[in-house]
């Protein structure tokens, strides 16, 4: 995967992410396990960060166009992400693409 290319497309707006999409599939289950800085190294500052109970925490990186790059008529399709959910250790614990 071309993490300068994954942290170049800020929210998914350029499309480089959506052509990554089998290859952040490929990776997925292997990043279980790693720590967030190492996941930060990988993909850069998250999109948006949902914070959760006991510390825990959600990072989420769009791959289709996300919200903030997308015009107003747009915003009804259906964005495409990648969550990376860790515990209060700052250690990867699931990590999941979903469609919203």
């Amino acid at each position: 995967m071309d993490s300068v290319a994954w942290k170049a497309d800020l929210n998914g707006c350029k499309g480089e992410r959506e052509k990554m999409k089998g290859q952040v599939e490929d990776i997925r289950l292997k990043l279980v396990g790693l720590k967030e800085t190492s996941i930060r190294k990988l993909f850069g500052k998250p999109d948006s960060e949902e914070l959760m109970e006991r510390s825990q925490k959600i990072y989420i990186y769009y791959i289709s166009p996300g919200p903030k790059c997308t015009p107003i008529a747009e915003k009804e399709t259906k964005k495409e992400a990648l969550a990376i959910r860790m515990d209060a250790l700052g250690t990867v614990r699931e990590v999941n693409l979903f469609t919203e």
